[in-house]
This record gives C-alpha cells, structure tokens and sequence, in this order.
C-alpha cells in the first residue's frame, strides 16, 4: 500500500531535467521554431534550439506534431480564494476603503478551481481581493502548482484595485440609500481625497523621528500613529504599486484617466465598453490596458462586431494590452481556463494572431511588471510551459500537456474526476441492461 501510494505522487514532483523536442515552439517574443527543442533545469528553461543532446536521466517528451507555448497569464481573477461551491469564498471584504485587504491571507493551495484552471493552459493568475468596494485590497500572482501558498506566490501586492462604477454598493447586497459616494463625482472625490490624504501620511511617516515645533514656539514630540489603510496606498502614490481603476463606461474611463494624471499614478485601466473613445490618450501616456468587454453585448447604436474588433484597434495604436474573459460577469474562478475566447474571436474580427497570444502570455507580464520571470520561451525564465495540439487560438485545439515551474502536472482535475466516476456508473448500468435478458412471451427484450 505504501508502494501504490509514493507511485501515485510521482507525477507531481518535479523532474530535474525535462526535454521537449520535435515540437513547434511558439517563443512569442522571437521566431517560432518549426521542428524545437528546449530543455528545462531546475525548474528554469536552459536551452532553446533544433538539436539538443539530453543529459542522463532526462524526462523526454516528444512533441511531435504539436505546438508549444508559454503558459497562459490571467489577471484579474479569484482562483485560490473562492473555488467551487461550498469551499469557502474570501473575496470583497465589507466596507468602502479596504485597501490594506490581502488575499494571500486566504489562499487555499487545494481550492479545486486550481486544477481547472491550468487544465485550459493557464499556469499564472493575478489573484484579487474583491471588486465591489471603492477602493479594493492588493493582488498577488500565483503559480497554479504548489502545496503551500508560499510556494504558489511569486510576487505580492502587484496592483491596487479601485473601481470608478461602485456607487453605493455593499456585497451580497442592494444598494443601501445613505451609503456615501452614491454618485460619479463622489466615486472620484472620495478616491481624491484618500490618495491625498496618502501623500499625507508618507510626508509624515518620512518625519515620524523628528521632533516638530509648535506654534507657541515650545519644543514638543508628536508621537505617530501608524494607519493600515494609509499604509496600503501609500505604495500607490508614490508609484511603487500600480492603481488599477474598473470602469464601466466612458464617464468612469474619463475619472480614472483624470485621477492617473492629477497623482501622477502607475495607472491600469480595466474596461469592458467605451475604450476606444480615449485610444488616443491611452496610447500616448502608454496605459496598460485589460480588455474585458471582448463577450459583452454592445449598446443598442454600436456596430454589433464593435466589441470584437476593439482588440485589433488596441494592438494597431500600440497599446499594451491583455485579455480578461469575465467581461460583464464579474470577477470570478470557475471560467478563467476560457481565457483563450475572447482571443480567438477577437482573431476571427481582424487581429493578428501573434498579438493574441502576445495578449494572452508577454503582455500580462508586462503589465505585472513580470516580463523577466514568464510570458515567453527564453533561456533562464520560469518554466511554464503547455503544449497544444494545435494553436490555442482554434478552439479545436486541446491542452496535451502542461508544466509549471518545471514540474509536469497531471491533468486531472474535480471534473475529469467527476466525469470518470459517472462515466463508469453509467457504463457498468448499460453493460447490466445489454447481459440482463427477460424471457417475455416467448421472446428476449432488453431492459
């Protein structure tokens, strides 16, 4: 029993050198290679090229008519903190500020969306606090494979999450009258003044040792209290952490614009409408943008393809930009292994493929500020790594094979689980029905 239990973890440790060859290697920020090879070391890519000699003992995968790509990296996501009904779910804390909120307080290594998720490609998440509130906590990125949260986590507090659109909203709830802002302007307001009252608190926090002299000339010490809330945006202004802003619309678009440039913000803008209204300005101040509206219906004046061209606009104005699946549906953890939709029907309305699987791999490492740990096949990146069976754009194409961090990760997951056990079920009761034969009248009838 021992034996039969070590053998059945044996997939998920990770294998000191692992080779693909034969395969069509995607590196995505250079040429594809049409018969590669790559090696893999400690859980690092070590070489890329045509003809690469294992060393002994190496794990060899043949790819042979098959595709490899960087892993998928979604951002915006809750995967390791809600999970399937009934496990728990830690997101959108009560209040209007939470900024100092962290989710890597509540990351749960054995939340069954992980497996799901990377089962579709996706071997990195930006994992979120919450959406409804004003001004939201921090983030963090997780590779989906580890036993502890300290092994999944990569980088924390990679964005600060605001939203221009909360007006008056309380989770798990209707909008509460009295409820402050309940307006637009008092979205911005209210975001203004905590930003300021951050620059504040980091003037003070840089004289906290000193001793400061009153109006009546007497020498007195003002001790300083220490202010979680402040401290968590303070990061914010001083542009250490980014300040991503939802919007909803043209009007929340143009606050947040507005508000980047009055603090002088590290901005990213999520959107799902209205976009390419501000293209322009975008473009110029290089705003990172996270596309979320590529599935949403348009507005009853808007073209109907509106939405599915916006991408190609994005990528032809040179803007970063990357993919979010959830559009209108909200921050979730069950879909996130969809990520490659709204890619493919972007590609089907006139962007170029390259940028969609830019957009789904080096650009959301770029806007994470991640761009020299993943998104792209490069000698001495993390290993994450996925093999397709064709590309990821057709949604023909399946997932082989997915390896994160060097390891090769089973795939399986609570639905091919679920799938196999009733799939049996099912099988054992027809085969019962087909060998069960009941004499009725003088003839054999099935049951």
């Amino acid at each position: 029993m021992l034996v039969i239990f070590f053998l059945g973890v044996i997939p998920t440790q990770a294998q000191e050198t692992i080779l693909i060859r034969n395969g069509k290697l995607f590196p995505i920020v250079g040429e594809q290679i049409p018969r590669g090879c790559l090696l893999i070391q400690k859980g690092r890519i070590a070489k890329i090229g045509t003809e690469i000699t294992p060393p002994p003992g190496t794990l060899v995968i043949d790819a042979e008519g098959n595709e490899v790509y960087p892993g998928f990296i979604a951002l915006m996501t809750a995967v390791g903190v809600t999970g399937y009904p009934g496990t728990g779910d830690d997101l959108n804390e009560l209040g209007v500020s939470t900024p100092h909120i962290d989710p890597y307080d509540a990351i749960n290594p054995e939340d069954d969306t992980i497996e799901v998720t990377r089962m579709g490609g996706v071997t990195t998440v930006m994992t979120i606090s919450g959406t409804l509130n004003v001004i939201n906590g921090k983030s963090v990125v997780l590779n989906l494979e580890g036993d502890l949260a300290e092994e999944m986590v990569i980088k924390r507090d990679v964005a600060q999450i605001f939203n221009m659109g909360a007006k008056g909203q309380v989770p798990y709830g209707p909008k509460r009258p009295g409820n402050y802002p309940q307006t637009h302007p008092g979205i911005a307001a209210f975001i203004r003044e905590k930003l300021q009252s951050a620059l504040e608190y980091a003037r003070k926090a840089r004289e906290k040792d000193k001793k400061i002299i009153q109006p009546n000339f007497e020498e007195d010490y003002v001790p300083f209290r220490r202010d979680l809330e402040m401290e968590a945006l303070v990061p914010v202004v001083e542009k250490k952490v980014p300040a991503l802003f939802i919007t909803q619309n043209e009007v929340t678009l143009r606050n947040a614009l507005n508000i980047i440039h009055e603090f002088d913000l590290k901005g990213i803008l999520y959107a799902t409408a209205d976009i390419l209204k501000f293209s322009a300005e975008i473009a110029q101040k290089k705003i990172p943008v996270i596309w979320a509206g590529t599935t949403s219906l348009p507005k009853k004046w808007e073209p109907f393809d509106l939405n599915f061209r916006t991408a190609s606009v994005l990528a032809e104005k040179g803007i970063l930009f990357c993919f979010d699946q959830l559009g209108f549906l909200g921050v979730n953890s069950h879909n996130v292994r969809n990520i490659f939709v709204p890619a493919s029907l972007s590609v089907a309305h006139g962007l170029e493929e390259k940028e969609a699987l830019k957009a789904l791999t080096i650009n959301p490492a770029k806007i994470l500020g991640m761009e020299s740990e993943i998104g792209s096949l490069e000698v001495g990146k993390r290993a994450n790594i996925t093999i397709w069976s064709g590309s990821p754009i057709q949604m023909s194409s399946r997932v082989l094979k997915v390896i994160i961090d060097g390891k090769l990760i089973p795939m399986t997951s609570i639905q091919t689980r679920l799938r196999d056990k009733f799939e049996k079920i099912v099988q054992d009761r027809m085969e019962k029905k087909r060998t069960k034969k009941v004499t009725i009248s003088g003839e054999n009838k099935l049951f």
